[in-house]
C-alpha cells in the first residue's frame, strides 16, 4: 500500500519505519519542515508537498501533537482515501476530525515509538479498522480494533500522564513548605516506587510535557462529556504549562 504519513516525529518517524520494514510505499512531504524531521524521515520518500502526498497515497496517516490534529486534517481535506487520526483526542475531537474526510478511521497509540515487538499499541476503530490494522500484519507494532479507539487513549493517558503531574505538583508543594526531604523519607519507608515513578515523570514532562498541554484538555473534555469532573486534567495540563 502507498501510505502517507502526516507529518514524521519521532513517533510518526518510527511508525513509517514499522510500515517501511512491512513492504509498504510509506512517503512524507518535506515541505516547510525543519531539518530535525528531515532526518528522523530519511527512510521515508520525500514527495516535498502535501498536496503530492495526498494524490499518491491510498491512506494516510497522521502523527502529530493533539493540538494540531484539526490543523492537519484541513489540509488533507478532500482526500478521498482512508483517513486515519492516530492523535491523542478526545472522542469529541474525532468527530469533528471525521466530518473533515470522506473514509475515516480513529486511532490511538499507546507506549513509545515502536522499537521492538511488543513495546507499542495501535487501537483503531471506524468501519474500515480491520483494513488498517491489516497493514500492520507480521510488524513490530500491535494494532487492535476497539469500539473507541480515541476514548480508550484517553482514560489511559489520564492515569498514565495524569498521575505524573499530580506527582510532580506534589513536589512542588512540598519544596515550597520545606519539607520534600521528610516526604521523600516516608516514601522511602511507605512508597518506594514513587521515586523512580517520579523521576520517570520528571523525565517525561521536560522532553515532553509541551506536547501533553493539549492531551490533558483532550482529556479533560472526555471527562466533561461522560458526565464526570473535568478539573483533574485541567489541572494536569497548568502542571505541564509551566
Amino acid at each position: 500500500m502507498n501510505v502517507g504519513l502526516l507529518h514524521p516525529g519521532e513517533m510518526g518517524a518510527a511508525i513509517g519505519d514499522a510500515l517501511r520494514a512491512s513492504g509498504h510505499d510509506v512517503m512524507w512531504a518535506s515541505e516547510g519542515r525543519s531539518d530535525e524531521t528531515r532526518a528522523r524521515a530519511s527512510r521515508l520518500r520525500d514527495v516535498a508537498t502535501v498536496e503530492e502526498l495526498l494524490a499518491e497515497a491510498e491512506i494516510v496517516l497522521s502523527v502529530c501533537p493533539p493540538h494540531a490534529a484539526l490543523d492537519v486534517a484541513r489540509a488533507a481535506r478532500g482526500f478521498d482515501g482512508i483517513y486515519v487520526d492516530a492523535n491523542a483526542i478526545s472522542p469529541l475531537r474525532a468527530g469533528e476530525v471525521a466530518e473533515l474526510q470522506v473514509r475515516y478511521v480513529d486511532g490511538g497509540i499507546i507506549g513509545p515509538p515502536p522499537r521492538a515487538t511488543g513495546d507499542t499499541r495501535l487501537y483503531l476503530s471506524g468501519e474500515e479498522a480491520s483494513e488498517i490494522a491489516g497493514l500492520f500484519a507480521g510488524s513490530i507494532l500491535d494494532a487492535h480494533v476497539v469500539p473507541d479507539a480515541s476514548a480508550l487513549k484517553m482514560v489511559y493517558a489520564a492515569w498514565s500522564k495524569g498521575t505524573a503531574a499530580l506527582l510532580i505538583a506534589i513536589r512542588e508543594v512540598a519544596r515550597h513548605f520545606g519539607v520534600d526531604e521528610a516526604l521523600a523519607a516516608e516514601w522511602r519507608l511507605s512508597q518506594p516506587e514513587l521515586f523512580e515513578r517520579l523521576a520517570s515523570a520528571e523525565r517525561g514532562a521536560a522532553k515532553k510535557g509541551w506536547r501533553w498541554i493539549g492531551e490533558m484538555e483532550e482529556i479533560a473534555d472526555t471527562f466533561a462529556a461522560a458526565g464526570e469532573p473535568s478539573g483533574f486534567h485541567r489541572a494536569a495540563a497548568e502542571v505541564y504549562r509551566s
